[in-house]
């Protein structure tokens, strides 16, 4: 079983290239869309990072219970979620990907990271932004049309909401500091080099603290795995043959 985690602001939809490109059947993956990224936050759902982090881990669990050891990959948010889920939860894992983000304490929030985790700043960010301006800014980042198109109209006050939420639970970085040696055998990082989000600079500090491979695809920023599914898809299939 295939386990796809999406970051912000997306939804499950985001992996649909990669996953055509790597040929999966309907039953051999799952890409489920995180709660507060479906149209309704549901009540009593913090939206913090440990809240997502625990969604991530049961999910995790239910596939692993079903269909054995998975490979989990993370993108974005779902990037240091499927890292911190794999390390709570070896024995459910055969191999764990992040992709364009990694729990590494050194990193420094982006300046849209920043807007958001300020109160007041970040409501009225959230306010003044129109469906439309937030397609123009993800297809800017580097996202697909095709993807923005679908993606964009889904960002409601409840998604909105649960933004605000999550960075607000994570200002400091390194409160996910961790010892990932013990799975570092089964982890692979994959970079679109010209992130703007996240520079390529930190992932090399990871992979190098933990002796994990990291393979960049030049050309291609924050959204790489859509711009070019095929190329990652390859990378995927050699280290899930592995």
């Amino acid at each position: 079983m295939k386990l796809f985690i999406h970051g912000v602001p997306d939804t499950g939809y985001m992996w649909a290239p990669v996953i055509s490109a790597l040929g999966l059947a309907k039953g051999d993956y799952s890409a489920p869309t995180m709660p507060g990224f479906d149209g309704k936050l549901p009540p009593g759902f913090a939206a913090t990072k440990e809240a997502y982090l625990k969604w991530v881990i049961n999910t995790l669990d239910t596939a692993a219970a079903t269909a054995g050891p998975v490979d989990i990959v993370g993108h974005d948010w779902g990037a240091p979620l499927t890292a911190m889920a794999a390390l709570a939860r070896p024995d459910a894992i055969r191999s764990w990907t992040i992709i364009n983000a990694v729990p590494e304490p050194t990193y420094e929030w982006h300046s849209l990271a920043r807007i958001w985790q300020r109160p007041i700043v970040g409501e009225l960010f959230m306010a003044l932004g129109s469906k439309a301006k937030f397609r123009d800014q993800l297809v800017g980042a580097g996202m697909p049309s095709t993807i923005a198109d679908h993606e964009a109209p889904l960002i409601n006050a409840d998604m909105k909401r649960a933004i605000l939420r999550l960075y607000r639970s994570a200002k400091n970085p390194s409160d996910w500091t961790a010892d990932f040696s013990g799975i570092a055998d089964r982890g692979l990082i994959l970079w679109g080099a010209d992130d703007e989000f996240v520079p390529m600079k930190f992932a090399q500090r990871f992979s190098e603290r933990f002796d994990i491979p990291l393979i960049s695809e030049g050309g291609v920023g924050h959204w790489g795995i859509c711009q070019r599914p095929e190329a990652f898809a390859e990378h995927l299939k050699a280290r899930w043959a592995a």
